[in-house]
């Protein structure tokens, strides 16, 4: 039996040759078609001004074209909740779900014959049973690792945009102070907002298209608190929404809440500061007390030594 895992990862790495050939063969081909048919080159989207993650790489894109999300359940309520989850991590693309199938697919196929591959090398020869949970081992990785990546990916983004929100607001109370409506107000903020963090910037860009498509504000604000995910930025919806229908000043309602933001930021920042001290007690513990303990007694066995030699 042993013999047959060289013939598994074999046929593993034939399969992943064979669909890389297969993908780059199709995509030179439709490219090759294409400067056929049009008899002037096509230009970036990137020159229309579109942020880096709404227009993904042409090469991906064209790969991700030829997936259908169908053939892999992706549809209804799952395609949904994929969709949100993929915006919260700060993959805006038209192609993000196909993109996903696909990096998760590769992983399935060339992350176990990778560690299968450098566990020969280091383990050397091991027994059939043991590969076999190696390979197990790495189809699993393979098969959470992408969630895990995008889990992370939403908390790295939602730490952020608690660092960023604070001076969002204060740039839209200037605004409002200046006279400018809310539509006007968030147009005008965006580019420099994105300047600090791309990812929220994007977000606004989004919620002044749906209000430039015609979608109501309060339904533009609640759709952009849910891509956010942030317990600030719904606090901001709820805050817009009310003065919106009551008819009350933007601009008092919004220095208050900027300062209220400002004050949870610094709590924010001295809460870290004082969690510093327990996190080092074990690197402290760990690394630094046996050093200590191994110059304070080293001398006293090696006298020990000497004195139990002379008897």
């Amino acid at each position: 039996m042993s013999e047959l895992v060289p013939l598994l990862v074999a046929a593993m790495a034939f399969g992943c040759v064979a669909m890389i050939v297969l993908v780059v063969g199709g995509h030179l081909a439709s490219q090759a078609s294409v400067r056929r048919r049009l008899p002037i080159p096509l230009t970036s989207s990137r020159s229309a001004g579109l942020p880096e993650g709404v227009v993904p790489n042409p090469f991906l894109a064209s790969i991700a074209a030829k997936i259908d999300e169908r053939k892999f359940g992706i549809e209804g309520p799952v395609r949904t909740k994929l969709r949100r989850d993929l915006v919260r991590a700060g993959y805006f693309s038209d192609h993000a779900i196909r993109l996903y199938i696909l990096m998760r697919l590769a992983a399935v196929l060339v992350v176990p014959v990778i560690i299968y591959i450098f566990s020969q090398i280091l383990l050397g020869q091991i027994g059939f049973y043991s590969s076999l949970a190696i390979i197990i081992a790495s189809l699993v990785i393979a098969v959470l690792g992408p969630d895990g990546y995008i889990s992370r990916r939403q908390r790295l983004l939602q730490r952020e945009y608690r660092i960023a929100f604070p001076d969002l607001l204060d740039m839209l109370v200037v605004c409002a102070d200046a006279g400018l409506s809310l539509n006007a107000a968030l147009a005008r903020i965006q580019p420099e907002v994105s300047k600090q963090n791309r990812a929220l910037g994007v977000n606004l860009m989004l919620l002044g298209a749906e209000t430039r498509a015609g979608r109501s504000m309060t339904d533009a604000l609640d759709t952009f608190a849910d891509r956010v995910n942030l317990d600030e930025a719904r606090a901001f919806v709820i805050l817009l929404r009310q003065s919106l229908e009551l008819g009350t000043d933007i601009g008092d309602a919004l220095r208050v809440f900027s300062n209220e933001m400002r004050a949870k930021r610094l709590l924010r920042a001295e809460e870290i500061a004082n969690k510093l001290p327990v996190k080092m007690t074990i690197p402290l513990g760990a690394f630094i007390f046996p050093v200590i303990l191994t110059v304070v007694l080293l001398p006293v066995i090696i006298r020990l030594l000497a004195v139990a030699n002379m008897f």
